[in-house]
């Protein structure tokens, strides 16, 4: 194969690769969101943000937060869930300059995990939680493998 050919299919499978870092990240992001649509009550800061529509009321479906699993569910997936979506959507725009990634993944964990610990002195709206912390390094942990994964088998 010569090197024109292989420019052309390292080219292709990156974009294969950025189009399923994207459509993952929409997908985290969305999965996050309608948590709190249909699963959260209304008086939360999200919903301070946001205009409530009576349509929103219809759809919402109340879950009790007994086990922990649900209690998990609930308040710290999403958080996780967006995290993932950001991680995402920057390995999709650096996917080919490890340099930069790195830089943007440091800066945007760091202002995750700023905000969520600002919400200790009620600096930042919201409720801390070690577990949303737990959760936000949980999913890094697994993107970073599974991209790890993907460049032992020559994906990208």
């Amino acid at each position: 194969m010569n090197q024109a050919t292989a420019n052309v299919k390292k080219h292709f499978t990156c974009g294969g690769l950025r189009f399923a870092c994207c459509a993952a990240a929409l997908l985290c992001f969305l999965g996050g969101l309608s948590i709190y649509l249909f699963f959260r009550n209304r008086n939360i800061v999200f919903f301070k943000l946001i205009p409530k529509s009576s349509l929103l009321d219809t759809f919402y479906l109340p879950v009790g937060t007994d086990p922990l699993f649900m209690s998990m569910l609930l308040f710290n997936v999403p958080d996780g869930l967006w995290f993932l979506s950001g991680l995402l959507a920057i390995r999709a725009i650096w996917l080919t300059n490890k340099k930069w990634r790195s830089i943007y993944f440091c800066l945007f964990s760091a202002i995750a995990v700023l905000m969520e610990t600002l919400q200790i002195s009620d600096f930042f709206p919201g409720t801390f939680d070690v577990l949303d912390l737990v959760i936000m390094a949980f999913c890094a942990f697994v993107e970073s493998i599974t991209f790890n994964m993907l460049m032992r088998r020559r994906v990208v």
